[in-house]
């Protein structure tokens, strides 16, 4: 059993790791456990045979629903279980499925739930959040060494990318137009997030610069936030915050010629997909949870308080007020030019 990351992008950066059990495991199954919002990443990849849903907020809601999902892993007889998550709950659940080898890093007072409670590395020894979660496997003996990880993949079928591209004919956006998608949420907070106004400008500028159609994505939670950057565009935008489960939102954002995006779950799917992606960076370290592609290029201004990490700036905002527009769409011209024309 692998207990999966709680957030889209944790979770993608937890692939590498999952191919690497893959190819240490090859004839065992590996069944990920995943909340509901994050278990489709799974489907249809190679290093995973299932997965099973942990929902506490619906069907394992409170203490009876998560004695019954406690029972359906204990009645699994699993050998072992990875537990990506830092938190004591999720250490515990696969405690209490009388899992007999339990690996995961000794954190958040968890150690004695755990068989294998392994030392968390200091950020300087692993760098990138992708190389933490192989850390894991590396130190606990389960693989001889962590290789390199320059890019991730993430699998579409071609029945949902012609799904796709059927439903985008059907907004009249089919043909060979010349699709941005624009992902202006984070679900952390609102340091994460570029300004909505210059999201307009900058989807303004790249109708007119590359005859581009605009798609804006997001959570239905950011639909607002959606529309109030379509109200400030020229152009006429189409708003998809929402409008699909995660699938579907993957194989239109896959239609995609060009993403632009904050720091996020969407950048990450973006770049899996092996995308153009133009990643806008505030109040987080792009060198610990940038994109994790060849086709993916961070923008950023420097300040002296960045990288905080909070979810809302107390000051005035600088690393993202001082990410203007004209910067944001130079490099995506510049990738543009460098993925569409060699």
């Amino acid at each position: 059993m692998v207990r999966a990351a709680n957030w889209i992008g944790d979770a993608i950066l937890g692939l590498p790791a999952l191919e690497a059990l893959r190819e240490r495991f090859s004839e065992t199954e590996i069944v990920v456990v995943a909340r509901p919002w994050v278990s489709e990443l799974y489907r249809h990849h190679p290093a995973v045979g299932r997965h099973i849903v942990y929902d506490p907020g619906g069907e394992h809601q409170g203490r009876a629903g998560f004695r019954q999902f406690v029972e359906t892993l204990r009645a699994e007889a699993f050998d072992a279980a990875i537990v990506f998550p830092n938190s004591f709950h999720a250490a515990w659940m696969a405690w209490r499925a009388a899992i007999p080898v339990r690996v995961g890093y000794a954190r958040d007072g968890r150690s004695r739930l755990l068989t294998d409670a392994i030392v968390p590395p200091p950020p300087s020894c692993y760098g990138h959040q992708v190389y933490y979660y192989l850390q894991l496997l590396f130190r606990a003996g389960w693989v001889e060494a962590v290789e390199p990880v320059s890019e991730i993949r993430l699998a579409l079928l071609k029945p949902e990318r012609q799904g796709a591209a059927k439903l985008l004919e059907e907004m009249g956006l089919g043909g060979r137009r010349y699709l941005v998608g624009l992902n202006p949420g984070a679900a952390f907070g609102p340091a994460k997030r570029w300004l909505p106004e210059r999201y307009a400008a900058l989807a303004d500028r790249l109708v007119a610069g590359l005859g581009a159609e605009v798609l804006i994505f997001g959570s239905l939670a950011e639909r607002g936030l959606a529309e109030e950057i379509a109200g400030a565009m020229k152009h006429t935008p189409v708003i998809l915050a929402g409008a699909t489960g995660l699938r579907e939102w993957m194989a239109l954002l896959s239609q995609c010629r060009l993403v632009v995006t904050n720091d996020s779950g969407p950048m990450h799917v973006g770049a899996a997909l092996g995308l153009p992606v133009i990643a806008i960076f505030g109040s987080t370290d792009e060198r610990a949870t940038g994109p994790v592609s060849r086709r993916a290029r961070v923008v950023k201004q420097p300040v002296a308080c960045s990288p905080c990490g909070l979810r809302e700036c107390p000051i005035d905002f600088r690393c993202m007020t001082g990410v203007t527009v004209e910067a944001v769409y130079r490099a995506a011209l510049e990738l543009v030019a460098e993925t569409e024309h060699g």
